[in-house]
């Protein structure tokens, strides 16, 4: 990397209407390297109008829309991506100002650790993600006119919203450039607005990090620690949850906000590129007073591998499943949640329990591939399987454990 050059980074921020996004369209395709060189020049003459000269800078557009949580993630990888190829571009060791631009070619996008990724129901805020290159003092004088004009002055000119219909064949209710401080603070606002404060500064701290973890505990007993670009969080089975809220009286309900709030808290982490991965505690290990450095060494021991689909709790273990004749699968589910359990028990020819334990989908797609696994196991062994779905969580008659269909009441609980 060539001494004294700097980049900084700006958006176009694209609007569209709520009912595009909701229909679950997908953004449109990024322009091809034609079409992306006319929004370039499109663009860098909003930014001299708004900004006055550029001419000691460079700038870097890629031609495409991308969902804000593309671009806020950690290491602000477009940024990186983008200076490497402008400095690669450049003839020889001086810098030259100059207007780069990154189009498709064909179907393909060039980069693509930096494509657009096109999610169904992206949005209703897109952005044009904008790089300006240059010596580091020029750059520090650019960022700073950025944040003084842009948030005030940034509506982009009839001719930009003319160009993006045109080529991008969406009409936008708004056009205005931001920088991704104004970026931040949007985003930080909306969370919060929506009860989501814990989330952003989860997020703040992957985006802007420290030396040491960020704990966040919600009300309903979620736990995360964020360190850089990893997300340690508490995975809590029904039995677990129930243990460390004895006074909750409506246990169902509890648990339902507990899941809601983890299932959304790991899919926004997730999609804003951190790595999430679940711990399942011991029965009377601390985690909301011990001190963070000694739950988040903790939790990295007690983490799931990264490619687990389900965390377990076994009740009744089995070195061994042959014997068993068959298997039944108890789908538990939650009316707002869908399945959020399956409790998997093997029995013998007598009717006696070989093995049983429940299953907690971590990820959406176990709800195909837990119970599609417990299919393939019965057939190697030759053994019926049944699936029940009781539409509900069974559990026990004093409401303090999981139970799967047909489970007697005195088999183990742990």
């Amino acid at each position: 990397m060539q001494q004294g050059i700097s980049a900084t980074p700006a958006v176009l921020t694209v609007e569209l209407d709520l009912e595009s996004v909701s229909q679950g369209a997908v953004p449109p395709p990024p322009l091809n390297r034609e079409e992306a060189e006319i929004l370039g020049w499109t663009l860098a003459e909003d930014l001299r109008r708004m900004l006055g000269s550029l001419d000691d800078v460079g700038l870097v557009v890629l031609a495409g829309l991308y969902d804000l949580t593309e671009l806020l993630q950690p290491g602000l990888t477009v940024v990186d991506v983008a200076l490497e190829l402008y400095q690669r571009s450049l003839p020889d060791t001086r810098f030259q100002p100059r207007l780069m631009t990154i189009g498709a070619h064909g179907e393909d996008f060039p980069i693509p650790a930096i494509a657009p990724s096109r999610q169904p129901g992206a949005g209703p805020l897109l952005a044009i993600p904008l790089v300006f290159v240059g010596p580091t003092e020029a750059i520090d004088r650019l960022g700073a006119r950025m944040e003084e004009t842009l948030l005030e002055k940034g509506q982009a000119s009839l001719k930009t919203a003319n160009t993006i219909t045109t080529r991008f064949g969406v009409r936008p209710l708004n056009l205005s450039y931001a920088t991704f401080n104004d970026l931040c603070a949007l985003l930080r606002i909306q969370l919060e607005h929506n009860g989501f404060a814990g989330l952003w500064q989860l997020l703040e701290a992957t985006l802007f990090p420290g030396a040491a973890p960020v704990r966040v505990e919600l009300e309903a007993g979620n736990l995360f620690l964020v360190h850089n670009a990893v997300c340690y969080t508490r995975f809590l089975d029904y039995d677990g949850w129930v243990a460390r809220n004895p006074s909750v009286e409506n246990r169902l309900a509890g648990y339902e906000q507990w899941q809601r709030q983890q299932r959304q808290y790991c899919a926004a982490l997730s999609a804003h590129g951190l790595t999430v991965l679940p711990y399942q505690p011991e029965p009377d290990q601390d985690d909301d007073t011990d001190e963070i450095s000694e739950v988040y060494a903790r939790s990295q021991q007690q983490a799931l591998p990264v490619d687990s689909d389900f965390a377990q709790q076994v009740i009744r273990p089995a070195d061994s499943l042959e014997g068993a004749t068959h298997i039944s699968i108890t789908e538990h589910s939650l009316p707002a949640l869908g399945p959020v359990a399956y409790s998997v028990m093997a029995t013998r020819g007598d009717g006696s329990v070989l093995f049983l334990a429940h299953e907690y989908p971590v990820i959406p797609q176990a709800v195909r591939t837990v119970p599609e696994r417990w299919r393939i196991i019965a057939t190697e062994l030759g053994a019926e399987l049944t699936l029940s779905r009781p539409g509900t969580m069974l559990v026990s008659s004093d409401g303090r454990h999981l139970m799967a269909a047909g489970q007697e009441p005195d088999t183990p609980k742990h």
